[in-house]
């Protein structure tokens, strides 16, 4: 028999089969997300679970644990995400968190410290010794995400335009010449169309060539980045001010902490501690809670 982990992201969704012996088969399908109201969201979800039942091939699978963005803290408001698990892999042991608790238990058993994770959204989690779910940020590409890889690719877009409506020169090498480059535009007619024809991960993706600019030391790209640590800061202490434990450790997870020490060292200076970084196959430790339910 076979425990299924998925790491449900807005980028991709990373899965584990673990067979009796710990022996993992790893996979990567396209993104899936717990809104399962829009059409579009729920036939993706259809398609990546039945891709997943076909890389099982003849084995069973006993056991899914499965986090994944867009769905509840309360497990009782998942109720139509697991019937459309159970259509496909039958009445099994199934359990559907948001994908940052998944995050939060592949790194800490509860209680034991804050995990802070910085993708294409951005969120800090913290799970009480009893379970509960205590949260900053989170709110999504329209209401917040601050600092993470959307928040930071509409930054570097807005200083770009801010630099066509002024006529400012843009020089090789600079953040708006970057901008034009990554989304083959010369002027707002071209970027308008980019930003709303194309996806949020479209836009999430100019973070990695802001954070490649900062490294080499383009001043308007660190600028970005350091505004990104504050708000990355902030959600730590939010944390930490409604739990009342100053000094838990923090684990750093997400594409955005490819910046390396210069956000890093930003966060490590405003929170007064080290962070730790993520070195956890999040999908794999999925896979063994599931097997854990089981026993």
């Amino acid at each position: 028999m076979l425990t299924l982990g998925i790491d449900g992201g807005a980028t991709a969704a990373k899965w584990a089969l673990r067979d009796d012996s710990g022996k993992i088969k790893e996979g990567v399908s396209e993104p899936i997300d717990g809104h399962t109201y829009r059409p579009e969201s729920k036939a993706r979800l259809v398609k990546v679970l039945n891709e997943i039942k076909a890389a099982a091939g003849n084995e069973k699978i006993s056991a899914i644990y499965a986090g994944i963005t867009g769905t509840s803290s309360d497990p009782e408001n998942n109720g139509e995400i697991i019937e459309i698990f159970q259509s496909i892999f039958g009445e099994i042991e199934i359990e559907i968190v948001i994908d940052m608790v998944l995050g939060y238990r592949a790194h800490f058993d509860f209680g034991e410290g804050i995990f802070l994770y910085a993708g294409t959204g951005s969120i800090a989690t913290y799970l009480t010794e009893t379970g509960k779910v205590v949260r900053a940020g989170g709110w999504g590409y329209l209401l917040g995400d601050e600092g993470a890889g959307y928040w930071i690719g509409r930054e570097a877009i807005r200083r770009t335009l801010t630099a066509i409506d002024t006529k400012s020169a843009i020089t090789k090498g600079s953040l708006e010449a970057e901008v034009l480059d990554f989304t083959k535009c010369k002027d707002w007619n071209g970027i308008k169309e980019f930003v709303y024809s194309k996806d949020r991960s479209a836009i999430a993706a100019l973070a990695k060539p802001v954070i490649s600019l900062a490294k080499k030391g383009e001043l308007a790209a660190q600028d970005i980045l350091a505004i990104a640590a504050d708000y990355l800061i902030d959600l730590v202490l939010q944390i930490e001010s409604v739990v009342a434990k100053p000094d838990l450790p923090v684990i750093f997870a997400g594409g955005i902490t490819e910046a390396g020490d210069f956000i890093i060292d930003l966060i490590n200076i405003g929170i007064g501690r080290e962070v730790s970084l993520s070195k956890v196959r999040i999908a794999n430790r999925a896979a063994e809670i599931a097997a854990e339910n089981l026993a």
